[in-house]
C-alpha cells in the first residue's frame, strides 16, 4: 500500500536540524517554550513537584541573546540594501505585486528564500496555473483572471522527492509537498487548518513517454489518504510539460542534495551559551545576595529581637548583649560560568554576529573588517547567486504559460537579480565634491551628483549614457 506521508530519508535527516534553527531564529520566547529540550533540567531523575517548580524558576531567569535571529537579519537586510532589478513581460505583470496568489510579491518571495537559504541552505520554487485553459492573448487573459503563480516553499514542506535520467539529462520525476489549508468555521469565526499533500510526477500518459502530472491527497471520511484526480498542465501553445516546473535552491548549488546549513555552527553555540546563562544566573540568584549573621547571642535574645522586629540598616540601632557582634558576610564571585559565556560569546563573533557589540569593528584594523564581511557575504553570495538563478528559471516558467515562444523573450525584457553589492560605501561629502567639481568643468553630469546626494550610491549607468547627459545639460535640452 503506497504511502504519500513517506518521507525521504535526507529529509529525515535533516528536518530536526531545520526546526532547531527556526526555534533559535525566532528567539528567546519559542527556545525557551520548549523547556527541557534545549534547557536540561538539573537532576532530571527528581520528579518531585518541588523540583519541577525549581526548574521553573530556573528557565525564567536564563538570558537567551537572540544573536543568531539578529545575524540572519542583518544579513538579510545586506542583500537587499537595494531594490532587486526585476524586468517581465507585460502578461506577468502581476508578479510585482502578488506574485504567489497570496499577496506577496515576487521582492518579498526572494526576501523570504533568502532566509530560508541562511537558515536550512535549501527551499524550493513552484510554478502552477489554475485549471483553466491557457489564453491566446493578453485581453483573453486579463478577462480570463488566470495567473501563473511562483511559489516559495520551505524545505520542511518538501517532504519526498526522486530524479532520473532522461536522454542524458537528470530530471526530477516526484516531488511531494505538503500543504496546510485553512476553512473558516461554521460560526464565521474559527478556523481549522486541514493537511493536503501535492503530488507531482513526472511518468508516462497514453503516447507520451514523460510529461508533468499533479495530484492532490486529502484524508477521507475514514481518515485515510484518498487520491484526487491527476491532471495534466498544458502550456501557452496546449503542449504537455516534458518536465516539473519545479527546483530546488540551495547555497552551494541548486541540485536536490541537502547541505549543512550556515547558522546551524552558531546556532549550536548559542545554545550552549544559554545553558551556561542558565547556570550564572542561578548562582547570582542563591550566592549573590549578602549575609547577616550575628554572633555571642542566645536563642532568648533572638526570640526577643525577633518580637521587637530586627532592622538592619543607616540610622537604625540594633542592640546587643555584652560580646555580642553582627557582621555580614558574602561569597567569592563564581566566575567559572561567566567566564564560559564570554568565550561563547567571542566565538559567536567569529561565526558571523559582529553586529551585535557594536564597537567590535573599531577594535579591528580596516583589513580584518574587510575579510569578516568577505566571509560572511561569500556564504550570502552564494545564496543570492542560486537564488537568482532559480527566480530567474521560475519567470521562464510562468511565462510559458502566457507567451507562445518563451525562448524568444532575451535577458533585457525578463530577469530577476539581487544585487551581489552588500558593503554599500554609505555618503562621502569628499566625493559628493568631486562628482559637483567634475559637472562644474563638464566632465560629469549634475544628474549624477544630484543622484549621489540622494542616495549615498554612485549611479548605475552606461558611459554612452552619462555622455548623452553631460551633452544635454550643456546645450540645455536636458528637460525637453
Amino acid at each position: 500500500m503506497s504511502d504519500v506521508t513517506f518521507q525521504h530519508p535526507e529529509y529525515a535527516k535533516n528536518a530536526l536540524l531545520w526546526q532547531k534553527i527556526d526555534d533559535v531564529c525566532e528567539g528567546e520566547d519559542t527556545v525557551k517554550s520548549k523547556k527541557e529540550k534545549y534547557l536540561p533540567r538539573p537532576n532530571a531523575h527528581d520528579n518531585t513537584l518541588e523540583n519541577k517548580q525549581a526548574y521553573n524558576s530556573f528557565l525564567m531567569r536564563a538570558v537567551f541573546y537572540e544573536v543568531t535571529g539578529t545575524t540572519l537579519t542583518s544579513l538579510i537586510g545586506a542583500a537587499f540594501a537595494t531594490d532587486p532589478n526585476f524586468k517581465f513581460p507585460a502578461q506577468l505583470e502581476h508578479l510585482e505585486r502578488n506574485a504567489n496568489g497570496a499577496g506577496l510579491s515576487a521582492y518579498q518571495l526572494a526576501q523570504t528564500g533568502i532566509r530560508h537559504l541562511l537558515k536550512h541552505y535549501r527551499c524550493g520554487l513552484y510554478v502552477d496555473y489554475p485549471d483553466v485553459i491557457p489564453a491566446r492573448n493578453l485581453a483573453e487573459f486579463k478577462t480570463q483572471k488566470a495567473y501563473p503563480m511562483v511559489h516559495l516553499l520551505n524545505a520542511v514542506d518538501v517532504i519526498n522527492w526522486d530524479s532520473v535520467i532522461v536522454d542524458n539529462q537528470k530530471k526530477l520525476c516526484l516531488v511531494v509537498i505538503r500543504e496546510v489549508i485553512s476553512a473558516r468555521g461554521d460560526d464565521g469565526f474559527s478556523k481549522k487548518d486541514t493537511e493536503q499533500y501535492r503530488v507531482l510526477r513526472l511518468e508516462s500518459y497514453g503516447d507520451y513517454e514523460s510529461i508533468y502530472s499533479v495530484q492532490i491527497y486529502s484524508k477521507n471520511s475514514k481518515g485515510a489518504w484518498e487520491a484526487g484526480i491527476k491532471k495534466y498542465p498544458t502550456d501557452y501553445n496546449g503542449n504537455f510539460w516534458t518536465y516539473i516546473p519545479f527546483t530546488f535552491v540551495g547555497a552551494v548549488d541548486n541540485s536536490d542534495e541537502i547541505h549543512k546549513p550556515p547558522l546551524l555552527s552558531l546556532t549550536n553555540l548559542n545554545l550552549a551559551h544559554y545553558r551556561d546563562s542558565a547556570d550564572f544566573q542561578e548562582s547570582v540568584f542563591y550566592m549573590g545576595q549578602p549575609q547577616y549573621y550575628v554572633s555571642g547571642v542566645n536563642w532568648t535574645w533572638f526570640d526577643e529581637a525577633k518580637k521587637r522586629g530586627i532592622y538592619v540598616g543607616a540610622k537604625v540601632l540594633l542592640p546587643l548583649p555584652e560580646k555580642g557582634e553582627v557582621g555580614i558576610t558574602q561569597p567569592d564571585p563564581n566566575t567559572l560560568a561567566r567566564e564560559a559565556m564570554k568565550d561563547k560569546w567571542d566565538q559567536m563573533k567569529e561565526l558571523g554576529a559582529r553586529l551585535i557589540e557594536k564597537g567590535s569593528a573599531a577594535k579591528k584594523t580596516a583589513t580584518e573588517s574587510n575579510s569578516d564581511d568577505a566571509v560572511q557575504h561569500s556564504v550570502l553570495s552564494l545564496c543570492v547567486v542560486n537564488m537568482n538563478e532559480a527566480m530567474s528559471i521560475a519567470l521562464r516558467w510562468a511565462a510559458k504559460f502566457v507567451v507562445a515562444d518563451v525562448d524568444l523573450l532575451t535577458k533585457e525584457e525578463m530577469l530577476f537579480e539581487i544585487s551581489q553589492e552588500f558593503s554599500k560605501q554609505g555618503y562621502l561629502a569628499e566625493l559628493s565634491r568631486q562628482l559637483y567639481e567634475a559637472a562644474l568643468q563638464g566632465r560629469s553630469s549634475f544628474k549624477s551628483w544630484w543622484e549621489y546626494n540622494q542616495s549615498g550610491m554612485f549611479p548605475k549607468q552606461k558611459y554612452e549614457a552619462e555622455v548623452i547627459n553631460i551633452e544635454a545639460e550643456r546645450d540645455g535640452t536636458i528637460n525637453q
